[in-house]
């Protein structure tokens, strides 16, 4: 094989590797659903935002990239739920009784004081939340 053939083959091998990984870092860079384990009582999209939260319920929005449009989830149960892709601003509202609900960090720190159940509209970064324990 000629000098040009393989220079031309070394470069044709290149282009299709780059062309490879650049449209496998263009998905990587695709965003991911905001996800709760175990999943919340009630989930569902709105591109309002929480409006209100049921009696007896802790209710959260997040933004979901993938749809543009925000993801509620209205928990009840109590327990320990782990996030994940839940970034940026979002609200919450805590309608449950004397309850108050705790979001903790990746070391299982308090990210805010705990949520007084007011049922009034609190507001938050969600980007260091890693779980939620409503009650």
């Amino acid at each position: 094989m000629s000098f040009k053939h393989s220079v031309l083959a070394a470069t044709v091998a290149l282009t299709a590797l780059t062309g490879t990984l650049a449209v496998t870092q263009a998905q990587a860079s695709e965003p991911s659903p905001p996800k709760v384990s175990p999943e919340a009582k009630r989930v569902y999209h709105t591109t309002e935002g929480l409006k209100s939260c049921p009696k007896g319920r802790f209710c959260t929005e997040t933004k979901d990239r993938t749809t543009n449009s925000w993801k509620v989830h209205e928990f009840w149960k109590c327990g320990l739920y782990t996030l994940y892709n839940w970034e940026d601003v979002g609200a919450y509202i805590n309608n449950q009784d004397d309850a108050k609900a705790k979001v903790y960090n990746k070391d299982m720190k308090l990210v805010w004081p705990e949520i007084p159940s007011n049922n009034k509209k609190g507001w938050g970064n969600w980007s260091d939340a890693w779980f939620i324990r409503p009650c």
